[in-house]
């Protein structure tokens, strides 16, 4: 990002002299995230898609827990305060009991939060004081812990309603079942100082139970919008038969794929790319593997841009400082010396002979990461706004224009067609720069001491750039091993390569054998 803001880093042989408050700097650099805003369109339509599950929501146990503990604060009348402090202290149990009967390496992991109860140390039977605590005592900093996490996809789930801030009932009743198994823990959270155990009652909360624990079958029916074994769509919100969908959708992969490394490698490998989107029954059949066919394409775009984002951000953090005429060598001396057009030409095919995509993308990582490797990335990506059509068209595009967007790279490739492809190199690294300065600006904040938040790694001062840190290259996600994590937990989906789908879910979500 390009702003006259701060200062630069001192030189070697230079010190800072701390001078009277009134000279105290009025501009905070902060790491801001998303510095080119190019994954806002992705981010909102997985939002839509996947609704009740988050890259951040791991775990069914948590769902369910929060389930009883809305329950409980709705019998009861727990103000919401009250309903803080519970949940606090029961996720503090639930970390405390990970410890005592969970492994570190058995599936799914560890409850949220072990690391910091290890780190406190709290006595046994004084666990809560790290729930009741803040600060540097406390197991999170975050004032409602790990339901800031859960909080939205439960609601959206239905499982939890909020209003005044305090947990009550959602749209689904929690079962007595369920408000039992919890029954002990919140119990314990309510009135007393900690946990006892050994307990072959709280031991069931375990992540790592190997029998099904009575809160995964309702847990399961409602992430598969389903009651008494079966779907019907009037008593289900549009948020449910979505998500059902790309359930359906998702299991149905991975059916079609059982070599595939992970469920997200199954799932693209249908909805992507080749015929089965169209051939399949099931895939054909659902007009949202259309809207995921232009999401996960589009995905690769954002990609390339967050990775050549983050290149050019460490570029400048080994030099000190950098002129623009520096990052414009630093991208040159990465692309080969030839006409736009000619490199394109040696790009591989975005649609196979029968007029699905190819997997071009899948061609070009293979040659390894790189500044040329993501350019290359972009150009396919403006390429597919010719052969996409419908729906997969609209979801790739997304609701509206953007900078950076495949249509803005379309219009570059049109422009540089015939000039060398290091032109078009730097006039990327020009746009990248004006796009963090855009969005920098965007996302500036004015505290209430009168100093002003400016949300950047990235900064220029007299016509040099500096950088604070590194930018993360990694690709936003797509929820969808999350999802399939957390089908897996319900019982719905199983890690068997061979069957990765159960009976039970062939039941609920209507798949083939």
């Amino acid at each position: 990002m390009a702003l006259p803001s701060t200062d630069a880093p001192a030189a070697p042989g230079q010190s800072i002299i701390e001078g009277p408050d009134w000279c105290k700097p009025g501009l905070l650099a902060r790491a801001g995230r998303y510095p080119l805003a190019v994954e806002a369109p992705v981010m909102a339509a997985v939002d839509m898609l996947v609704p009740g599950v988050s890259t951040v929501t791991r775990y069914a146990r948590y769902y369910s827990l929060y389930w009883a503990l809305a329950a409980h604060a709705e019998r009861t009348s727990l103000d919401r305060e009250a309903c803080r402090r519970l949940v606090r202290r029961a996720e503090v149990g639930l970390a405390r009991i990970s410890v005592e009967y969970d492994s570190a390496d058995g599936p799914p992991g560890l409850a949220h939060g072990v690391d910091a109860y290890l780190r406190l140390g709290p006595d046994d039977g004084d666990e809560f004081s790290i729930a009741d605590a803040s600060g540097a005592g406390s197991y999170s900093p975050r004032s409602w812990g790990f339901w800031s996490q859960y909080n939205g996809p439960s609601v959206a789930l239905g499982t939890v309603a909020v209003h005044g801030g305090a947990l009550r009932a959602g749209r689904h009743p929690c079962p007595p079942q369920v408000a039992a198994f919890y029954a002990p823990l919140i119990a314990a959270a309510d009135q007393g100082g900690g946990l006892s155990l050994p307990s072959p009652a709280l031991g069931e909360l375990s992540l790592q139970q190997d029998a099904g624990t009575p809160d995964l079958e309702p847990l399961g029916q409602v992430l598969s919008a389903t009651g008494d074994g079966r779907h019907d769509p009037e008593l289900w919100t549009g948020n449910d038969a979505t998500r059902r969908a790309t359930l359906r959708i998702l299991a149905r992969s991975g059916q079609l794929n059982p070599d595939a490394e992970t469920w997200l490698g199954a799932f693209i490998a249908s909805v992507a790319y080749g015929s089965a989107a169209r051939e399949d029954p099931l895939l054909a059949g659902e007009e949202r593997t259309a809207a995921w066919r232009g999401v996960v394409l589009r995905h690769h775009s954002v990609g390339a841009w967050r990775r050549l984002w983050a290149a050019l951000v460490e570029q400048v953090r080994e030099a000190g400082t950098a002129s623009r005429e520096h990052l414009h060598e630093w991208v040159t001396a990465h692309l080969p010396d030839m006409p736009l057009a000619a490199f394109e030409a040696d790009l591989p095919t975005v649609v196979d002979v029968y007029g699905d995509p190819a997997p071009a993308e899948d061609g070009l990582r293979s040659a390894g990461p790189g500044v040329l490797t993501d350019v290359a990335l972009l150009l396919l990506g403006a390429r597919r706004l010719d052969s996409l059509t419908g729906t997969t068209l609209f979801s790739f595009k997304g609701k509206r224009p953007t900078y950076l967007d495949p249509t803005w790279v379309a219009q570059l490739r049109r422009e540089f067609a015939r000039r060398p492809l290091a032109e078009l190199g730097r006039r990327l690294v020009d746009d990248m720069l004006a796009q963090s300065r855009r969005v920098a600006l965007r996302k500036v904040t004015l505290n209430r001491d009168g100093t002003i938040s400016l949300f950047s790694r990235l900064h220029e001062r007299n016509s040099a750039y500096f950088a604070d840190s590194s930018e993360g290259s990694g690709n936003i996600g797509l929820r969808i091993n999350q999802l399939a994590g957390i089908a897996t937990q319900v019982g719905l989906l199983a890690p068997d390569v061979a069957e990765p789908v159960t009976p039970w879910a062939q039941r609920l979500l209507e798949l083939p054998a």
